[in-house]
């Protein structure tokens, strides 16, 4: 057909097809709504989770920042100095008694979202504080195994120091070498290193002293290579 161009060609084609699918809508109409149906309650749905996870968010903060109340109130004449009109308490392993229920309940009821994962975290170290050591150490694992790598560097230095205090050197050793090696936002490279040197200024010295001298190589100026020449210009 003379004239009758390309671009005619594809347009004929574009409407048959259009034709064809309205005519195919209109014999499948139920198929059609179904769809559709799906589409919108998935589009629903995920706003719905957006705004649960966010009340969750709220909720999980409001009480996380209740149980840290706790575990910053003063203690004993501290208290009544300050004018505290809360719950008071006689010693500091009481308050991390109280402390410590109030995170494992934010812990468990809001596992999903990252005030809760902190509240895990922070139960280990008010059940040490408490004197239980074993419940402590429980629950620092606990938080040192969540996907959440800054909270699980937290718990690992946390374990780090309590075996540290334990005599148990081997375990603190090794946690502050992973740290060192995965670093995360919480504990830098920096920090784990330190921590580690410190550790080698009684069992292994020369040891000690390589690792802040690659401190001070690495950041000469900054606060981990200031305190590794403190620590190497301390007398022997």
């Amino acid at each position: 057909m003379p004239g009758y161009t390309r671009r005619q060609l594809k347009e004929d084609k574009f409407a048959d097809t259009a034709q064809g699918a309205a005519l195919w809508a209109t014999g499948h109409r139920q198929i059609v709504i179904w769809t559709v149906g799906l589409v919108l309650v998935a589009i629903v749905a995920t706003a719905g989770v957006i705004a649960w996870r966010g009340r969750q968010m709220d909720q999980a903060n409001t009480e996380l920042s209740a149980a840290m109340r706790t575990f910053e109130t003063p203690v004993g004449p501290a208290a009544a100095a300050a004018g505290d009109t809360g719950p008071t308490f006689a010693t500091i392993a009481d308050r991390a008694k109280a402390a410590e229920k109030q995170f494992g309940a934010v812990a468990d009821k809001y596992s999903s979202v990252s005030p809760g994962r902190i509240a895990r975290y922070l139960r280990g170290t008010a059940l040490l504080q408490a004197g239980d050591k074993a419940g402590a150490e429980q629950e620092l694992k606990t938080a040192a195994g969540l996907s959440d790598k800054d909270v699980a560097g937290l718990a690992k230095m946390a374990l780090a120091s309590m075996y540290r205090a334990s005599n148990r050197t081997p375990e603190a050793i090794a946690i502050c070498k992973e740290l060192a090696d995965h670093p995360t936002a919480t504990v830098p490279k920096a920090q784990a290193q330190l921590e580690l040197a410190d550790i080698y200024e009684t069992t292994d010295p020369q040891q000690a002293a390589l690792i802040y001298q690659q401190l001070q190589k690495d950041d000469p100026r900054g606060p981990a290579g200031q305190v590794a020449a403190q620590r190497l210009s301390k007398p022997k």
